[in-house]
């Protein structure tokens, strides 16, 4: 036997040599082996022939597929936790505005124009008009509004017996925080009234709303209006400012806080 690198020569039984697809030294053949590796849920051969010198990897389970077992079978009248109602402090950014699809309840409010009711919750504070919750014209009184429905659903849509209908979520405000947008007021640059209010419903009459906290305007742009408010518990929540009839109002931004986790009343 005669040594040939790593290899060694047999002239009266000799053997092919090989080179190692890692470390490129010699070895005979023979002693090559295939190299493994995990492939999604099973091993396979990758098509390297590696030396045992160390070049030889095991396979590495990190590569390898996850298979979950089967879900446990459901009970019969589950009772989960109602995590959603149960975060606090809660806000209304990021609630959906799809009515079938709630977090944090869904978006209301007749500012459709520009960026439309959902731009008044995109945690966005600092933007143009044309990017607010705007209306073309301003309407008389105050039905120029932006708010939450806490319930987060239609059940308007829903045409299902009363006693099938999701339960309804209400919550009590602690504070709340407004934004004109950066460069023109809530109503342009006229000083108006604004009014945060609750309700049990978002239909009219308007006055079934009740009225936890109002002021007035500045009329500059990018005015930031905050307070901390106290007032009962609603289903639903906005805040409605004076229109003119003449200016369109504009709303960046409107960030609800809850005083509490909510209640959630059963239909019977």
């Amino acid at each position: 036997m005669r040594p040939n690198g790593r290899a060694s020569v047999n002239p009266s039984r000799p053997s092919a040599f090989g080179i190692c697809d890692r470390c490129g030294f010699r070895y005979q053949h023979n002693q090559l082996r295939w190299q493994y590796q995990w492939v999604g849920p099973r091993i396979q051969n990758i098509r390297l022939l590696v030396c045992p010198g160390g070049c030889y990897d095991t396979p590495q389970e990190q590569l390898r597929t996850i298979v979950l077992p089967l879900d446990p079978m459901p009970i019969m009248n589950a009772r989960p936790e109602d995590n959603v109602s149960n975060d606090n402090p809660m806000s209304g950014i990021g609630v959906s505005a799809n009515f079938f699809k709630p977090l944090y309840g869904s978006r209301i409010g007749n500012l459709t124009g520009a960026g439309g009711v959902n731009a008044a919750f995109d945690s966005n504070i600092n933007k143009p008009a044309w990017m607010s919750a705007c209306n073309t014209i301003s309407n008389s009184s105050y039905n120029n509004y932006v708010g939450i429905n806490w319930q987060g659903s239609n059940v308007t849509t829903t045409n299902l017996p009363s006693s099938m209908m999701p339960p309804v979520v209400t919550h009590s405000l602690r504070s709340f925080t407004v934004y004109s947008p950066s460069d023109r007021g809530f109503l342009g640059t006229v000083q108006t009234g604004y009014v945060v209010q609750g309700g049990p419903n978002e239909t009219a009459p308007y006055g079934a709303w009740t009225t936890i906290s109002s002021g007035t305007t500045t009329g500059a742009a990018g005015q930031t209006i905050t307070a901390d408010v106290t007032g009962g518990s609603y289903q639903f929540h906005r805040i409605a400012f004076l229109g003119d009839q003449v200016n369109y109002v504009s709303v960046a931004q409107v960030e609800f806080n809850v005083a509490q986790i909510g209640t959630v009343t059963v239909s019977t």
